[in-house]
């Protein structure tokens, strides 16, 4: 157990205790289990764990700090945060259930936990409430978060000789989250430094922490494009929306280690299933006519929808007519949903690395008395990729490591590609 006093808080929230503990059982250890079960099972062991932490936020939220002024007339104002006196500090709690087992010797393993994780009064430093309140930002205990998932670990050992050894271990993880709990006056929450055009990483009640937020089509009852009959180009969203949805079905580690004689083989895969990308790049490329899908620039289309009159939500609306021609029409190409050029379902299958070695022989280097031992090897990264994305790579973030939150992953915007490198060595003992 651990109690903290953080002077960032208001002085009646500034005490707070949070315990953890685990426990495990090693069922294989029971008089008899060995005998019951032969040499299949060579070990079997259940474990739990629980865990309580705090957050308190950075210096000088709970009151209004003065700040120097560099316009006309200096002196002091106001920061843009406005002070929260009733500030509490974070609280997660997690707990995890899972097992090891080791078969056949030792030669088959699977290591399995299910986590889950609530965050309660989650304190939010950049949220937008009323400009009327004299400050820009505010920072409130203004969400319950829940993330959940399951991570497998797989083991084995398929080839063990005296000249040719091999190791292979597979890592899975599938992660789900939520949104429990927001301000009944805060119909969404977003990263400003994710605002990207007209879409951004946002959190809406009762979803996840990791969607994508923008302004899709207006639509009818019936589910209909709504059409404007003056333009003849389709209608968007006022409020924002989940058009998106960033965290993949599941992620997949493959490590492998081969040894023969003296040669030394590691290679990692990676392995993505799911998860939408936001390619940020076509949508630029289109709306200055450098896009493959602008080429028909001159063919005449009507949009697909209906038309915005007093029929719009009757059993029978009006169908679009109105011919456009985007050649002599720019709006054309800004009026198209910025979720159009949302990539849905991404997958990748990549080398990460592979690295030859050849532990020379200490033969070869007998006269070379102060070597004990030497190592000659070549890795190379990101070797090649398969996936389904159409941008130059799928392992994407539109920000850097310090955007708060889940960060810019799955936008695509000016990002460079991972790129391929190589590296050749020596290492030596002396």
């Amino acid at each position: 157990g651990r109690n903290d006093w953080a002077s960032p808080l208001p002085q009646q929230n500034r005490s707070f205790f949070y315990p953890t503990g685990s426990m495990s059982f090693v069922v294989s250890n029971i008089e008899g289990f060995k005998e019951a079960t032969g040499s299949w099972l060579s070990l079997f062991r259940l474990r739990a764990s629980l865990a309580r932490t705090n957050r308190f936020p950075t210096p000088y939220q709970n009151q209004a700090a003065f700040l120097s002024q560099l316009t006309s007339g200096g002196g002091y104002a106001y920061d843009f945060f406005a002070p929260n006196p009733n500030l509490k500090p974070e609280k997660q709690s997690t707990y995890e259930l899972g097992f090891e087992a080791r078969f056949a010797k030792g030669r088959l393993g699977v290591d399995f936990a299910y986590y889950n994780t609530i965050v309660k009064d989650q304190i939010g430093q950049l949220l937008r409430l009323s400009y009327g309140s004299g400050f820009v930002l505010n920072t409130q205990n203004f969400t319950d978060t829940r993330n959940w998932g399951t991570e497998v670990q797989l083991t084995a050992v398929p080839v063990q000789t005296k000249t040719v050894n091999w190791n292979t271990t597979l890592n899975f993880n599938r992660m789900r989250n939520r949104v429990e709990r927001m301000p009944a006056n805060l119909p969404e929450f977003y990263v400003s430094d994710t605002w990207i055009t007209n879409s951004r990483g946002s959190m809406f009640p009762g979803n996840t922490t990791t969607a994508i937020g923008g302004q899709p089509y207006r639509r009818n009852n019936a589910g209909q494009i709504i059409i404007d009959p003056q333009t003849g180009l389709p209608l968007l969203s006022v409020a924002y929306e989940k058009t998106g949805e960033r965290m993949p079905d599941f992620t997949l580690g493959w490590n492998n280690s081969i040894t023969i004689k003296n040669v030394i083989i590691n290679v990692l895969f990676d392995i993505r299933k799911g998860g939408d990308i936001f390619n940020v790049n076509e949508l630029f490329l289109t709306r200055r006519g450098l896009s493959m899908r602008t080429l028909d620039r001159e063919t005449p289309r009507i949009f697909p929808g209906v038309l915005n009159d007093a029929n719009v939500n009757s059993a029978n609306p009006t169908p679009n007519t109105i011919s456009v021609t985007p050649m002599y029409r720019q709006a054309y190409w800004t009026a198209i949903a910025e979720d159009e050029f949302i990539e849905r379902n991404i997958n990748w299958f990549r080398l990460r690395d592979i690295t030859i070695g050849y532990n020379v022989p200490k033969k070869l280097y007998t006269k070379l008395k102060f070597i004990s031992s030497l190592n000659i090897y070549a890795t190379g990264t990101d070797l090649f990729l398969i996936t389904n994305y159409s941008g130059t790579d799928p392992l994407t973030n539109a920000n850097t490591p310090s955007t708060p939150g889940v960060g810019g992953f799955g936008f695509d915007f000016g990002t460079v590609p991972l790129p391929r490198t190589f590296l050749f060595g020596i290492r030596a003992t002396f």
